[in-house]
């Protein structure tokens, strides 16, 4: 069952990170085109000095003339730095309306991967340098360089298939700059993203790094690792600054030539001699454009892959699911196979099993065999290679993500606070809160009392920026923001490991009141006390499920199992 609606999910991505351009483009394709036009004032401003002014010798009309000039290279000026501001302004405001859009994806991209992924909020920095640089107007001035190649033609043919020979010289070179530096820019930007990758996953684990005294080993591995991405990069430089110093020099090659033609043209009286600044800056003006293309065709081509990557995101809007039922807790396990890597053995095959809602669940089993993975599964934080797993009918890739993250809570192996205030924390990070819930939250995880033993209770700052709590404090705290949202659904990841007696004592107590509600609780530990407080129990061993059923009925079992291995021993 497939709750996407709108038949082009691109389309509405593109909405909610751009917003309407269609209007604006336009409007500043309008005021491009008055600048363009009123470029020529200066080059038939110079034609006029030197054929009327120099010849009659009348100040009055080089005064008129210069007025004249005044006037329209200020409307000019103006109407240029309209469109400049425009752009800015429309630029910072995309960065600033897409923002939230953007980190969101990072977030919901990250938790696909193993490492941290901030490539949507790459993407929308590079995407907003793009539209507030001032060379995107080469993009909109070069639909008008036919009209200055056309005026050339006006002051004489040869100017005019002059200039439009080296305009298509440079336009060869252009294209042959794209091309060259596409494919570059594709091998280089896959080598930095690997690079980077490896550079977060060290950098994340420092202080195990320092305390085994990896330093030294790290540092070179990484420098070797730096190399790759160095040299193509620098490869990628060198290519394009060569394009560019090489239209530079064909750029002036033909600056000189348009200045020979024209003075040969006056020698032999076919032009007037103001055709010789007036012919060589129309000729600027039509190389400039495609000159800029040549100089920034890379940063270019990065914003446009960013922009459709931004497009292009899988990862589906909350607008475009339906509203689905409250959870009320019921998993389903149809086949499932979990892993890593499709190319390699599955972790976990063939799981395939029902946990009514309202009931807990206890799965235990050895180190490394996978037990983590199930609970991950279960909320959507790893995609299975096969099967599929069912949460009251749906899978997790229906549910609209903040709707579902409501109703469920969540305690993983090595709960970490994020950057605020405890209260923060517990709330999720909610805006219009009720403090009574989070005190509620608190009390029912056992954690209250130690809270308010902080310097500022409530209020202590946590995370990289504030306080460091041991790890059995972060844990309990997690356990109250797994509970402040009263969630139908809640998945404990070794919640005691890091745990002193009191809070061992806590938790018991919690998963005893738990049994008495209509939550599905989904604990993975190792401890018989946590076990004995679940109504289903499941063994996880070699690969699959080995046991499940009741509790009782899977500890009767396997004690008549070593009973039976006693005896023939």
């Amino acid at each position: 069952m497939n709750t996407a609606i709108g038949t082009d999910a691109k389309c509405s991505e593109t909405r909610s990170y751009l917003g309407t351009t269609k209007g604006l483009i336009f409007f500043i394709f309008i005021l491009s085109a008055v600048v363009n036009i009123l470029f020529l004032a200066i080059p038939l401003f110079s034609m006029q000095v030197f054929d009327r002014v120099l010849s009659s010798e009348s100040k009055e009309t080089l005064a008129m003339l210069v007025i004249i000039a005044l006037f329209l290279i200020t409307v000019q000026a103006s109407l240029d730095w309209v469109r400049g501001q425009l752009m800015l302004r429309y630029g910072y405001s995309v960065e600033q309306k897409a923002s939230e859009f953007a980190f969101n994806m990072s977030i919901m991209s990250s938790q696909h991967g193993s490492s941290i992924n901030s490539q949507h909020l790459s993407d929308l920095k590079r995407v907003k340098q793009v539209i507030t640089s001032p060379s995107i107007f080469a993009l909109f001035d070069a639909p008008f360089t036919p009209i200055f190649i056309l005026v050339m033609f006006l002051m004489h043919p040869q100017l005019g298939y002059f200039a439009l020979g080296g305009a298509g010289v440079l336009l060869v070179i252009s294209l042959a700059s794209m091309f060259i530096t596409r494919k570059l820019q594709n091998k280089s930007s896959q080598n930095v993203v690997t690079f980077n990758t490896l550079t977060n996953d060290w950098l994340k684990n420092s202080e195990m790094i320092q305390v085994l005294g990896m330093n030294n080993n790290l540092s070179r591995k990484w420098q070797q690792e730096s190399i790759n991405p160095t040299v193509d990069r620098g490869n990628a430089d060198n290519i394009t600054r060569g394009i560019h110093v090489f239209s530079k020099y064909i750029r002036m090659l033909l600056q000189i030539g348009v200045l020979c033609i024209s003075v040969l043209l006056v020698l032999e009286n076919e032009v007037g001699a103001g055709v010789l600044i007036a012919a060589s800056m129309i000729m600027a003006r039509v190389l400039a454009p495609i000159e800029q293309a040549i100089s920034n065709w890379l940063g270019w081509h990065e914003g446009w892959k960013s922009h459709q990557r931004l497009n292009q995101s899988k990862i589906a809007q909350e607008e475009e699911l339906i509203s689905l039922p409250k959870i009320k807790g019921k998993i389903q396990f149809n086949d499932v196979s979990l892993g890593y890597n499709k190319d390699e053995k599955p972790l976990l095959s063939a799981l395939s099993f029902t946990l009514p809602a309202g009931e807990t669940l206890c799965i235990v089993g050895g180190s490394g065999v996978g037990k983590s993975s199930i609970g991950k599964a279960i909320l959507g934080l790893m995609e299975p290679l096969s099967g599929e797993i069912r949460i009251d009918g749906a899978t997790a890739n229906q549910w609209q993500h903040s709707e579902f993250g409501r109703q469920v809570g969540y305690v993983s192996q090595n709960s970490q606070l994020l950057s605020g205030t405890i209260a923060q924390n517990i709330c999720r990070f909610e805006d219009n809160i009720d403090p009574q819930d989070i005190i509620q939250a608190s009390i029912l995880a056992g954690v209250h009392e130690v809270i308010l033993a902080l310097p500022n209770g409530y209020q202590t700052l946590v995370g990289s920026l504030g306080v460091q709590l041991s790890g059995g404090q972060q844990q309990r705290i997690a356990l109250a923001r797994a509970l402040y949202s009263k969630p139908a659904l809640l998945i404990l990841d070794e919640p005691d490991s890091n745990l002193d007696h009191s809070g061992q004592a806590a938790l018991n107590d919690f998963l005893l009141q738990t049994r008495k509600t209509d939550t599905t609780v989904i604990t993975i530990s190792h401890r018989m006390s946590i076990l004995q407080n679940s109504s289903f129990c499941m063994v996880i061993g070699d690969g699959g499920i080995q046991q499940f059923g009741k509790t009782d009925e899977v500890l009767n079992l396997s004690s008549e199992r070593k009973s039976a291995r006693g005896e023939l021993a």
